[in-house]
């Protein structure tokens, strides 16, 4: 690895000639029939406005893009999205990562740093560690009308865990899903997919309910004891999706969501009966919103909504443990504690928000919200009550028009949470019009992220109930303060209407001055470990040198231990040469630096300490490209291919070597037809047609896999 006095000037000279290439561009003020007009946002500050005035870089993933990719799940999407790192489900939940930074650990094994949300309700819950249980999305790709990719810190319009992004689905209207819809995949590696949708009215109401089974056999290759062999990794769900839209009067309108998922994957490892046997983890969530929207005028309106969510897993199985004793008169110790990673959660959410323009030249918003939050976990607290938080924050958004080529962004938020404390976010944006058609945009923010509850308070432990009563403790919350991140972003964009083309730069510089990390603390005397670590038994957490320093034992916990800086630069480019044919190109330059803030947490674990680094540092691939090609063709045949590299990256603390670079190509071709009032469309999908790809971990493979899939709607 370079080193980063090296590294961090490359990336800055490459961004600032990718700048003044982009400005090169020329402009054409004359409108283009085939050039669609920018499109509005309204995630970014809340207010709808055009993409070339937000205070945040955004990729928009649209219906065409959706259909065209084959995609079967929405976090396989995201990787069109320049920046941003993914993992499918491989005996792992799926990890949906911008810029790296996860430390590597099953412990973080839901992305915690991404805000996720659908129609605008969080998909963050508190039993899966304050992250994001892709599994359980309660969406079908078929509702989505387009995904809204804030690229970079956005707390202040979404609270502490939009900490390095947000991903906003946004569904169909119902009123537009009119009729009846099925689809169905199926192909090899047991693809079994089938969606039924129903669209209609009742009253004044227009109504959508989804029915959709999802099925697949995973990552079906392992390297377990020096050889590839079979490694079960199948996957069932199931979504059940209720959306109703009701006028009340005129200047009211009542949204009604009702959600229901469940999901059962296979884990466990082929050969290991004992420490990590084939077993299946079945997990549910249910959900219920409720939004209340009153145009008050053409320039104002109010919200108001509620959300409820209810998490649930179980998967229980039994383990061996296996240590020596940390006593005076060390011995042997075997025992097979039971086991369960599930759990239940509850989350209740309400929310306030105003809208209004008082003039031509200034639009604003303000909100509140609250937030409580409960778990239930034995794994993740080595108890059965229920843990408890509570959250309420004040936040609010102004846009100001100096002059007609000057536009002025401030947002802030301020956040209260009962084991956190208080935190401030605040951002200004800046966004010039350089010439019709041409925005340069200049941002700065800072955001944090709040410790999830198993960071904050968890304690996990193997425990000899009945035997000897002997303990290993895993996990032991010992004081943990938010993360903090400061950004300074240079961004440019460009509709190029005389090329039927748009360009989007951003440069960005992050600075993470107390990231969390993992790593084993000395314990109290008020909770001992009962472990010493020591050959064979594996391990170097206790040895006879640090005994003496640590006479109760260790235990991992949460520290703000690095001190992070990430530099560089990502673009995308989307250009319509022909009405037929639509191209996008997305690239990006991540580097990544790390120090210790406090050498001292690390200095009697060297071994520990440089794996930290870097992890983080290798947390995401330096160099990464997209590629998405759809063509219109006769016949209404439609072809699409895309391109994916990377440059190698690490997922696991633990692992030896990283995932090695990677390119990835897939491809479909679609033809859609009539038959009467019915129209469908069958196609063709294959992924991965080039090579095969690793997963989370470098000993899990994916192969090539193909299907057919066929739409009918009537």
């Amino acid at each position: 690895m370079k080193k980063p006095e090296t590294r961090i000037p490359l990336c800055l000279r490459q961004a600032t000639l990718l700048v003044a290439t982009a400005l090169a561009f020329p402009a054409c003020a004359e409108e283009n029939l085939f050039f669609s007009e920018m499109p509005i946002i309204a995630s970014v500050s809340r207010l709808p406005q055009q993409l070339s005035e937000t205070p945040a870089s955004v990729t928009v993933i649209d219906q065409e893009m959706i259909r065209a990719s084959g995609m079967r799940t929405v976090e396989d999407l995201l990787r069109l999205v320049p920046g941003f790192q993914v993992t499918s489900h491989n005996q792992d939940p799926a990890i949906v990562a911008y810029h790296g930074l996860n430390y590597g650990l099953s412990s973080e094994e839901y992305g915690p740093r991404v805000q996720v949300l659908v129609d605008g309700r969080s998909q963050y819950s508190p039993l899966f560690k304050s992250g994001v249980n892709w599994n359980l999305l309660p969406v079908a790709l078929e509702n989505i009308e387009r995904i809204e990719v804030i690229r970079g810190s956005n707390t202040v319009s979404y609270g502490s865990n939009a900490f390095m992004g947000v991903i906003n689905i946004i569904t169909m209207d119902p009123a537009l899903t009119k009729g009846w819809m099925v689809s169905a995949n199926h192909g090899n590696n047991g693809i079994r997919d089938e969606v039924l949708r129903w669209g209609g009215s009742l009253g004044d109401a227009n109504l959508r309910f989804t029915a959709r089974s999802f099925q697949d056999d995973g990552f079906q290759y392992g390297y377990y004891s020096g050889r590839w062999t079979y490694s079960p990794d199948n996957r069932q769900s199931q979504l059940f999706d209720l959306r109703a839209d009701i006028p009340l009067t005129d200047r009211d309108e009542l949204q009604l969501t009702g959600t229901f998922a469940r999901d059962m994957s296979q884990y466990g490892r082929p050969g290991s009966p004992v420490n990590d046997p084939i077993r299946n983890l079945e997990q549910y969530s249910a959900a219920f919103g409720i939004l209340w929207r009153r145009t008050l005028s053409a320039t104002e309106e109010t919200k108001l909504r509620y959300g409820y969510n209810d998490d649930r897993a179980q998967g229980p199985f039994r383990t061996r443990v296996n240590f020596t004793t940390n006593r005076v008169a060390p011995a042997s110790v075997t025992f097979f504690p039971g086991v369960d990673p599930g759990g239940r959660s509850q989350q209740h959410e309400l929310e306030f928000e105003h809208l209004l323009s008082p003039r031509k030249d200034l639009r604003f918003m303000w909100g509140l919200g609250l937030k409580s939050t409960s778990v239930q976990s034995y794994e993740q607290f080595s108890s059965t009550e229920w843990k408890s938080r509570f959250a309420y924050r004040a936040f609010g958004n102004l846009e100001y028009r100096l002059m007609d080529p000057l536009l002025f962004n401030l947002g802030g938020s301020y956040e209260h949470d009962n084991i956190s404390g208080d935190m401030f976010d605040p951002r200004a944006s800046v966004s010039f019009h350089v010439m019709p058609g041409h925005t340069i945009r200049l941002v700065a923010s800072r955001a944090h992220r709040n410790p999830s509850l198993y960071e904050a308070a968890g304690h996990s432990e193997r425990r000899d109930i009945g035997g000897t009563g002997l303990v290993d403790i895993l996990y032991y919350a010992q004081g943990v303060k938010p993360e903090q991140i400061d950004t300074l972003e240079l961004g440019y964009l460009a509709e190029l209407k005389e090329y039927r083309a748009t360009a989007d730069v951003r440069v960005f510089s992050e600075r993470i001055p107390n990231y969390i990390q993992i790593l084993p603390l000395a314990l109290p005397a008020s909770m001992p470990d009962d472990r010493e670590t020591s050959a064979p038994f594996g391990g170097l957490r206790m040895n006879a040198v640090n005994y003496a320093v640590f006479p109760n034992g260790r235990a991992d916990s949460a520290v703000n231990l690095e001190n992070v800086r990430i530099q560089g630069y990502e673009y995308q480019l989307n250009w319509r040469p022909f009405e037929t044919t639509r191209l996008m190109y997305g690239n990006s330059l991540i580097c990544v630096t790390a120090d210790f803030t406090d050498i001292s947490r690390i200095a009697d674990d060297f071994n520990n300490g440089p794996k930290i680094i870097r992890q983080t540092r290798d947390s995401a691939p330096t160099h990464s490209q997209t590629a998405m090609l759809i063509q219109k063709l006769p016949y209404d045949l439609t072809a699409s291919i895309m391109y994916f590299r990377a440059s190698p990256m690490r997922w696991r603390r633990n692992d030896d070597y990283p995932i090695e670079a990677s390119e990835r190509i897939d491809w479909r071709l679609a033809k859609a037809f009539r038959l009467g009032p019915m129209g469908g469309e069958l196609a063709y999908i294959a992924q991965m047609v080039n090579e095969q790809q690793q997963g989370r971990t470098i000993n899990r493979l994916a192969d090539r896999v193909h299907w057919l899939s066929l739409r009918l709607n009537f």
